[in-house]
């Protein structure tokens, strides 16, 4: 096995080990390199992040492209930066920052501080440490590579999670999942029947508006639509109100699991994307259907749906927004966990530190090998996955508790404004 360093112009090479590789360049992995460079004083050559898209945040911006998204969720002091108002500051938006907006922002921060000359193009596929060292070898298509931390930074996985309805289909029948590679709702294709955005949150909210845009479309939820401006309450930013919450809890634990779960505000929709499906509806181009597909087979002119109330629609195609697998079943995770002897809790979560976000290994010591984004659910939260959970996170990393602030945001991680 070839050991080194990975750069842009020598893949390999014999230079010392970097003090963190970060496996994902989404805005976990971004932001958080950013706060290590700016915050933290490493230098861009001591951080590696190691991803295999051709830009940073480049999974990112394809999703939300792929579902239709014009503005953000989070509020303007939730971004990429570490200074909190650097967002808000570069225009005079009402409310949430637009898609547009929030990505032209982060970009610039990329290009400020330089972080392309982190990233290098890479999957990786597992994380070993050879006996007697306290380095890692992170193990990549391009080679191993060096170093003393490892953080996994890692999104939702990438298999659609699919209803059972769906297993036997040819390739050519009108049915897509909004995370399918090639999916790309500007360009949906000729289809003269109506078209079923399949799912009732937020995801499906956004793919209904765009797709009313030119065709005919049926939102079908399982449920009434439940509209909440955020993923949870605000007090869930805060550290002192998650260690009071789920820090008290044993960890790896179901009970802890449950109540990250239960403060999350999944599948439902915030009342901007209310009012645009309003919009759509009130323009005749959107119906909302409240039900479940039981059945459905592939006809020359589309699909023939059967619903659970026992009617029919013919002529159908459906496009699925019903989520990806969880983070815990990726296989990168389990072959570290392995390879590692890392701890695992309820459904397969790290069992971590609460205070560093480091991987504990089963026989209860710390590792560094450090987690952010949803894989560290039970331990930062219900906004783990979300671009306040990617500075929380970097907070942690950065900062353990007893030089870290735990007033809620807007902060930096380490003395800021």
């Amino acid at each position: 096995m070839t050991v080194g360093r990975l750069t842009a112009d020598h893949p390999l090479s014999g230079d010392p080990p970097y003090e963190y590789v970060i496996v994902g360049g989404g805005i976990h992995g971004t932001c958080l390199a950013n706060h290590l460079i700016t915050e933290g004083e490493y230098t861009r050559d001591e951080i590696r992040i190691l991803d295999p898209r051709e830009e940073l945040l480049a999974s990112f911006a394809k999703k939300a492209n792929q579902c239709g998204m014009e503005t953000l969720r989070s509020t303007f002091v939730h971004h990429i930066d570490t200074e909190s108002f650097s967002l808000e500051s570069t225009k005079n938006y009402p409310d949430r920052p637009t898609l547009g907006l929030f990505l032209d922002h982060a970009r610039d921060v990329i290009e400020r501080r330089e972080l392309s000359d982190c990233h290098h193009r890479s999957k990786v596929t597992d994380v070993t440490q050879s006996a007697g060292t306290e380095t890692y070898l992170v193990e990549t298509d391009a080679g191993a590579i060096e170093t003393h931390r490892v953080v996994l930074a890692v999104g939702l996985g990438a298999t659609p999670t699919l209803p059972e309805w769906t297993r036997s289909f040819p390739d050519d029948a009108p049915l897509a999942h909004v995370w399918d590679e090639a999916f790309d709702p500007a360009t949906p294709g000729a289809f003269e029947g109506r078209t079923f955005v399949v799912g009732g949150g937020i995801t499906a909210g956004h793919l209904a508006c765009r797709l009313a845009e030119w065709t005919a479309v049926t939102l079908l939820s399982r449920h009434e639509l439940e509209i909440e401006l955020t993923e949870a309450d605000p007090h869930w930013i805060n550290w002192r109100h998650i260690g009071k919450e789920i820090h008290t809890l044993p960890p790896g634990s179901e009970a802890r699991l449950d109540r990250v779960r239960a403060a999350r505000n999944d599948a439902t929709i915030p009342p901007y994307v209310e009012r645009r499906l309003a919009e759509a509806r009130d323009g005749g181009a959107l119906e909302h259907r409240q039900g479940e597909i039981t059945s459905a087979n592939a006809t020359d002119e589309g699909l023939s749906l059967r619903f659970d109330g026992g009617t029919k629609a013919t002529a159908a195609r459906v496009v699925l927004a019903t989520g990806l697998e969880p983070v815990p079943k990726q296989p990168l995770v389990g072959r570290v966990s392995e390879s590692l002897s890392l701890a695992r809790g309820v459904e397969g979560f790290p069992v971590l530190n609460d205070q560093t976000l480091a991987w504990r290994r089963t026989d209860g010591t710390e590792s560094a090998v450090y987690v952010s984004g949803a894989l560290a659910e039970p331990s930062v939260g219900p906004f783990a996955r979300n671009i306040v959970g990617a500075r929380r996170a970097a907070e942690r990393i950065l900062d353990p508790p007893d030089q870290a602030r735990t007033d809620p945001l807007p902060m930096s991680s380490r003395g800021g404004s």
